[in-house]
């Protein structure tokens, strides 16, 4: 049996974090399996589809908190030196 809990604290805002995205993904997963084993198929197919959205989610979860730690384009006061003189 997998350990399907998740900790609040992780989600901020509306957006799921990567982490619980991927906890979602992976108790689908296995609720897959167990439906396939049990020989419910249909049940087993819808499951798969919410696996690939959990996956979606988890993707653009990281994608927007790799954009979200960018310094913004006119901020010089959180840019790294490039080089020297």
């Amino acid at each position: 049996m997998m350990d399907c809990s998740i900790n609040n604290s992780d989600a901020t805002g509306d957006e799921p974090a990567p982490e619980v995205a991927m906890a979602i993904k992976r108790c689908l997963e296995s609720l897959v399996k167990d439906a396939r084993r049990s020989q419910m198929d249909d049940l087993a197919e819808f499951l798969a589809l919410a696996v690939l959205a959990a996956d979606d989610a988890a993707r653009s979860s990281r994608k927007n908190a790799v954009m979200a730690a960018r310094p913004a384009p006119g901020d010089l006061v959180h840019r790294k030196v490039a080089g020297s003189c």
